[in-house]
Formats: structure tokens, C-alpha cells, sequence
């Protein structure tokens, strides 16, 4: 028989030794059950909770699939996997595949020990992640700081938990909280930290997020506790999705955050610290409030054609909000300096939209489409009422039976119970029979030419109606638009605008547009929505 050996370690802080010393392990059990070694995977410091992340396993997954090998060898179950679900799956799969499991620990692998460990390896992690949140705080407590990397600190060596201020880079945080209370914006601090060539906390670029953070989080460089000299811990649990096998942070209740005093890692004094959080509280606006809906018609559709990034209001002209390249504005490495008017792109935008719904091309599928359903509506009602109507002759028939049966002899009490009942289902029935009677609704001749016209006036529609139905106009709006494009073409040259959409949508909104044109949720499947391009 074939066999593939599979070895894995946990955690960076082992050796590939551990990986060695299992293959060695597997390697002793082939000999000695005769089994040749076709192959052998594995995956270093990669932890057992998830398969996702996985090549080597994911390989040999694949080569079991292809039948290159009988069993897999390892040195235990939990090697494999420490998840109930993806042990439990794997074992299933392979047996599909016909391929064994095989541990130094249990021999072949069956139903009640992939059970058991996938059990006890789940349990283990829960233990694991329990004692290693209970060391954390353990070093909280002990004035040390447990997080990663902050922003103007290094790692004392052979000192785990313990930091020291690094000079260099402790001497740009001042002047970032210096810059912001000279009125500076977070994008004119990273702007002017790139064109100094100064390395972000990563080695990167500076963003205006990497200075202002998050309000709700309370990270980045201006609310980074830890400047002002104090250790907060646990602010965020991180857990892993089960289809990706990613790390999602989740925030944790401020009543389970951990702080500890640390003055000695202390980089802006007091009053500073101060003064930036009462400048952040005015600009902030009411504590709590966070946006729930786009606040413009196109707001995160329009994208740089340089960099990708999306365009943001930059300042006001006679035109009203200009909107340009965030990338650009918030650290200055983006090429595209050109500003769009953001009334002007809504109206091309609006314009692109009326001529696609208000093509003659479209218009004629929607008819064609429009009589293909009618046709079936009708069909499928004819058949509905022949079904109808041939019970009805056989509720008929069986009231004739018994009225001739009441007639014939004095009646009893259940064949006059079972005449009641079917005189109430031929009433039913006759009932259902009138409900389904075709409704005689033709599509006229001039309802195409109302609709062209209603949608060539939508931008008007949109600026004389409230506001309800204005935001309900522009989520349907966005559901058709996909992204919008600006390409600059040069200094004192128009910039060139490509709109992406979906026909499936814009259909789903010319069936809710034609509604009182008597249209029946007419739906063409396979019509591309080609970029269309503008100049602005």
C-alpha cells in the first residue's frame, strides 16, 4: 500500500526539528506495516484550528482526490486537525476517496476516534485560549505591555512584555500631536510625513487613518493611550471565520478593558495629551453618532482610474463640493490632482442611466419579454381552471348520488353531514373558478413612449420629489451603478468618466418604473451593461 506522511507544528516559537522528528515517527510506522512513502507534506507554524490557511494539507487533499496514495500517516489525530467540524469532514472525504488514517496513537482511525479527539482537540484550544488571555492580563498587571508593536516603542531583549521609548521615532509622534494642535488636518500630517520620506508604523505610508484612528476603537497615533502613559489591554477579542480561516477582531465592552499605569514609557506630556483629546471631542460632533446610509447619490462608487482609491469632497467652488482622489489627499503619493464638480458627475451619471433604460433596444426586449409572460400567465391559468372545473363535475355528481339517496328513503345523520360538505367545497371551488379568470390586460401601444419618457426625465423626477422618495430613488440608483471611473487626461484637459453597471439591475428598476403600465416582473437575463464613457 502507499502512504503519505503528514507533519505539522503550531506555533513560529518551535523548530522545524518538530517536523523532522515526526516524519522520522511516520517513517518508522510505514516500515514496520510495509507501506512505501509516496510523499510526504507539511505545514510549519500554522495552527490546527483551521484547514484554510493550509497548503500542505490542502495539497495533500488533492493527491488523495487523484488516488496517489491508501493512507495518510501522522503522528496524532490532533497533527491533523484540532476542529470538531474539519476533523470530522476530513475523516469523511478521505473514506470517500478510499484512503486510511493512520497515527502513531491509535492505529487506523475510526469513527469513535476521530469523534473523541476532534472533542478533546476543540477543548484544548478553549483551554489554550483561556490560559493565555489569563497570562495576558498577568502581564497588565505587571505594568508590561502584551499588545504589538506601538508606533514609537521597541522590544527590550530577553524582557518579553517590556518596552523602551525609541528616540527617533518618538520624536515624530511629538511632532504629529504638535502638528494637529497647529490646526493641521490628520491628511496634512501624513502628507507631509511622506514628502519627508518618513516610514509608517509598517515601513509604509502615512494615512490619515494611521494618525486620527478610529473614534469607536480608539486607535491610531492621536488616542494611543500608551504615549500618554498608561497600558490599555483587551480591548478587542479576535476570532476566526470558519469559511476563510481569517482572524476577525471584535470590540469588547469598556467595562472588560484592563489599564495599567506605565509613566515610564510616557512620550507626550500631559497637557498635550489634553489639549489633542479636547480638540478631537470638538471636532467630532455628537459622541455615538455614526453614519448609517450614503449620504449622496454616489457616495464610495466614484474611484481614482490611477490608484483605485475612492474620491472624497476636497473643497468648494461655484460649481459646489469638488471631490478628489483620497489617496492623493490624505498622503499626497497618488498623481491624479484633478478635481471633479460632484453635481456634474451625478448628472452624467443620471444621463448614462437614461439612455440605457430609455434605449431602443431595451425597450423592445422588455415588450418581447412582457408578451412571453403574459402568454404563459394565460396558459398556466387555463390549465389551473380545467383542473377546477373538472372537480367541480365530480363534487357535481357525488351531490346528485346523495340528494337521489335522501330522496329514495328516510336520510340519516352522516349522508346529510356528507351533503353539507359538499355543497361547501362546490362553493369553493366555484369560487377558486372566478378567481382565475384571466385578466384581459393588453399592453398598449403607446405605454413604451411613456416610459421613454418618464426616464428620460428622471433627473427632474428626482429634484421635484420628497424625501423619502428620493432616498428610496437613490438606493435603487446605486443598486444599478457599480463603480464610477475618473481618468485624468492631462492639465487643463476635460478628465474622462467611465460608468460600470448591471442590466439585471437596471431591469429590476424599469419593472418598479413601468408598474402602472400593467407590467408582470419582466426579467432579461444576459444582457451586458457595457461601460459607457463620458468626458467632464
Amino acid at each position: 500500500m502507499k502512504a503519505a506522511i503528514y507533519a505539522r507544528f503550531s506555533s513560529d516559537k518551535q523548530t522545524d526539528r518538530s517536523i523532522e522528528d515526526q516524519v522520522a515517527l511516520c517513517r518508522a510506522i510505514c516500515e514496520r506495516e510495509e507501506l512505501i512513502v509516496v510523499g510526504v507534506y507539511d505545514d510549519r507554524a500554522i495552527s490546527g484550528a483551521s484547514t484554510v490557511n493550509r497548503l500542505g494539507w490542502q495539497r495533500l487533499m488533492r493527491d488523495a482526490k487523484a488516488g496517489k496514495f491508501d493512507v495518510v500517516v501522522a503522528e496524532a489525530l490532533d497533527r491533523i486537525s484540532r476542529d470538531q467540524e474539519d476533523l470530522a469532514g476530513i475523516h469523511k472525504r478521505l473514506r470517500f476517496a478510499d484512503v486510511d488514517i493512520r497515527t502513531a496513537q491509535d492505529g487506523i482511525a475510526g469513527d469513535i476516534h476521530i469523534g473523541v479527539k476532534g472533542l478533546l482537540g476543540s477543548l484544548y484550544l478553549k483551554d489554550l485560549a483561556q490560559k493565555t488571555r489569563r497570562g495576558q492580563a498577568g502581564v497588565v498587571r505587571d505594568g508590561r505591555h502584551n499588545g504589538g508593536r506601538s508606533y514609537g516603542y521597541r522590544a527590550i531583549p530577553g524582557k518579553p512584555g517590556e518596552l523602551e521609548i525609541d528616540v527617533a521615532e518618538a520624536a515624530v509622534v511629538r511632532q504629529i500631536f504638535a502638528d494637529y494642535l497647529a490646526a493641521n488636518s490628520p491628511r496634512d500630517i501624513a502628507a507631509a510625513l511622506n514628502q519627508k520620506s518618513v516610514a509608517g508604523p509598517r515601513g509604509g505610508v502615512w494615512n490619515a487613518s494611521t494618525i486620527a484612528g478610529s473614534r469607536k476603537r480608539l486607535n491610531g497615533i492621536l488616542q494611543n493611550e500608551l504615549y500618554a502613559g498608561r497600558i490599555i489591554w483587551n480591548r478587542q477579542t479576535f476570532v476566526k471565520d470558519p469559511e476563510t480561516g481569517k482572524r476577525i477582531s471584535r470590540e469588547n465592552p469598556r467595562e472588560q478593558w484592563m489599564s495599567a499605569d506605565a509613566e515610564h514609557l510616557r512620550i507626550v506630556d500631559a497637557d498635550t495629551w489634553a489639549r489633542v483629546r479636547a480638540r478631537r471631542e470638538e471636532r467630532g460632533g455628537p459622541k455615538g453618532t455614526y453614519a448609517t446610509r450614503p449620504k449622496n447619490l454616489l457616495s464610495g462608487l466614484i474611484k481614482c482610474g490611477c490608484c483605485g482609491s475612492g474620491y472624497v469632497v476636497g473643497g468648494n467652488d461655484k460649481r459646489g463640493p469638488l471631490l478628489l482622489c483620497t489617496r492623493m489627499k490624505e498622503t499626497g503619493l497618488c498623481e491624479n490632482r484633478r478635481t471633479v464638480a460632484r453635481e456634474a458627475i451625478e448628472a452624467l451619471v443620471l444621463k448614462g442611466i437614461e439612455e440605457n433604460l430609455a434605449s431602443p433596444e431595451l425597450i423592445a426586449e422588455y415588450v418581447r419579454e412582457y408578451h412571453r409572460m403574459s402568454r404563459e400567465l394565460h396558459s398556466s391559468t387555463a390549465h389551473r381552471r380545467r383542473d377546477l372545473e373538472k372537480r367541480l363535475g365530480n363534487v357535481n355528481g357525488a351531490i346528485s348520488k346523495a340528494v337521489d339517496a335522501l330522496l329514495g328513503e328516510a336520510p340519516s345523520r352522516a349522508l346529510r353531514e356528507r351533503l353539507a360538505t359538499l355543497e361547501a367545497e362546490r362553493d369553493e371551488i366555484e369560487a377558486a373558478i372566478a378567481d382565475v379568470v384571466p385578466p384581459a390586460v393588453e399592453f398598449h401601444p403607446n405605454a413604451a413612449n411613456a416610459y421613454r419618457d418618464k426616464i428620460r426625465n428622471l433627473k427632474q423626477a428626482l429634484a421635484e420629489s420628497d424625501e423619502d422618495s428620493r432616498l428610496a430613488a437613490s438606493e435603487a440608483i446605486r443598486e444599478i451603478v457599480e463603480k464610477v471611473v475618473v481618468h485624468p487626461r492631462g492639465r487643463y484637459k476635460p478628465v474622462r468618466v467611465e460608468i460600470y453597471g448591471q442590466l439585471a439591475a437596471l431591469l429590476r428598476i424599469s419593472e418598479r418604473a413601468a408598474e402602472p403600465l400593467e407590467s408582470r416582473e419582466a426579467l432579461v437575463a444576459g444582457i451586458g451593461f457595457e461601460p459607457m464613457t463620458f468626458r467632464l
